[in-house]
């Protein structure tokens, strides 16, 4: 794919729209992806398990191989996502697998079954249906406004966090976990397949360039404006070459595990604490909240400051925020810890995401967020399994938490030292920068 300056911004017709439609595809496959898996997950675990009498272990065990199916799948085909018809293909199928292997669990008998067709069949679906999507094809519409367009896609997981526990419990308390599985496969492929039509890999495809061709808006006196023009792609190859790359990977592996750590454990957390199941639900709803609106705050920082900044500030936050609730031994306490938490872990699924196209550019960014992705799901994957396992050893989640106090502040230290590529072949292209006043 090649940079055509030609394009033009088309104000009126379809395609003028396609970005933010781009955009709209991205909320909803976070949507799904957060609410159909791993919230209704949550929902259906205690049901699942009084039913069957399959050991808890074995049951959420499949979100972990889903992660590492999706990780490692993301590894095989991010390519694809860089190639012109690529994006549509494997989104097709990301639903229709996902979706399907969903409904199929309705038969299920055995646990086996169920890590096969929740863990391996479904992970390989939501390599199309996932986050893969939003981090390659929004970076590639967008410049000016990623850090807007970004967060409201990610915005899809913190609205699937609010509502979707309620509906699948309602499901559940009607007909069943297993027609519960149903509702949340048909639902999967209902909300998915009308945005088909509207992937398309990048504004180029289509005669536009990106942000809508919108003119950039000058730059703060002293800053350099980043635009379509100036913004420098990289290979994979050139980027594994570079220690930029491996030292955002240690950052964003480590910020991932501590997030996973976080978010699956908050509820027996605050129970661990004292509070009651109705109080400890309620402080993941206020969580919910201030997550949501959070991450349309970290957008805006991630283009007014850096994406470097934005982590930095975020990740010293977060770390903050641990140390709160570790300190929350009443209702209201418990309640402002939550909000704080949600106010500033919800960045880093904005941030993430964002970290890669400042960096390498948007070009090859199927094949780097692919790789890194692979790499990162590991450290994810892990966070659930950490929690559990310090709380099996102490009869309490602290530790696990006091951990999460420092590896905050080392995703933090890290990238904080990340500087950007270097490109020995050429001299960069002489970026826009506002004059001094």
């Amino acid at each position: 794919m090649t940079l055509d300056t030609t394009a033009k911004r088309r104000p009126f017709g379809l395609p003028f729209y396609f970005g933010w439609t781009i955009v709209a595809a991205g909320f909803m496959s976070m949507f799904v992806s957060n609410g159909m898996a791993f919230w209704a997950l949550q929902v259906f675990v205690g049901p699942m398990q009084a039913d069957t009498g399959w050991p808890r272990a074995e049951i959420m065990g499949a979100l972990t191989v889903r992660w590492l199916v999706g990780g490692f799948g993301g590894l095989l085909v991010g390519k694809y996502f860089d190639r012109k018809h690529g994006p549509w293909i494997i989104t097709l199928v990301g639903v229709l697998l996902d979706g399907g292997s969903m409904i199929a669990l309705y038969w299920v008998k055995d646990p086996w079954v169920f890590i096969l067709l929740f863990g391996v069949l479904g992970g390989v679906g939501s390599i199309g249906t996932g986050r893969l999507l939003s981090a390659v094809l929004i970076p590639k519409w967008f410049v000016a406004k990623r850090g807007l367009a970004m967060s409201i896609a990610v915005s899809g997981s913190g609205v699937s966090a609010l509502i979707m526990s309620p509906i699948a419990n309602a499901i559940n308390d009607t007909a069943g976990w297993r027609e519960g599985w149903v509702w949340m496969g048909a639902l999967t492929i209902a909300l998915l397949i009308p945005f088909l039509p509207f992937v398309r890999r990048a504004p180029e495809d289509m005669g536009l360039l990106p942000d809508d061709g919108a003119a950039p808006k000058p730059a703060a006196a002293g800053r350099v404006q980043v635009s379509a023009a100036s913004e420098r792609s990289y290979t994979l190859s050139e980027a594994m070459r570079s220690p930029t790359l491996w030292l955002l990977t240690l950052a964003m592996s480590i910020g991932l595990f501590s997030m996973s750590t976080n978010a699956s454990s908050m509820v027996p957390f605050y129970r661990s604490l004292g509070f009651s199941a109705e109080v400890a639900a309620w402080g993941l709803a206020v969580y919910g909240v201030f997550s949501f609106l959070s991450r349309f705050v970290w957008g805006a920082v991630a283009d007014r400051l850096s994406v470097q900044h934005a982590v930095v500030i975020q990740a010293i936050c977060t770390s903050l925020g641990v140390g709160i609730n570790l300190m929350a031994h009443t209702e209201t306490m418990m309640f402002a810890a939550a909000a704080f938490q949600g106010l500033a872990l919800g960045g880093f699924l904005v941030l993430q995401p964002l970290i890669w196209p400042a960096y390498f550019g948007r070009k090859h960014l199927g094949s780097i967020t692919g790789m890194t992705q692979f790499l990162t799901t590991f450290a994810m994957a892990s966070g659930p399994f950490f929690a559990g396992a310090m709380f099996d050893a102490t009869g309490a989640y602290t530790w696990a938490y006091r951990v999460l106090i420092g590896t905050w502040l080392i995703c933090a230290a890290l990238t904080f030292l990340v500087r950007p590529m270097t490109d020995k072949r050429a001299a960069p292209p002489t970026p826009q920068t506002a004059p001094a006043e």
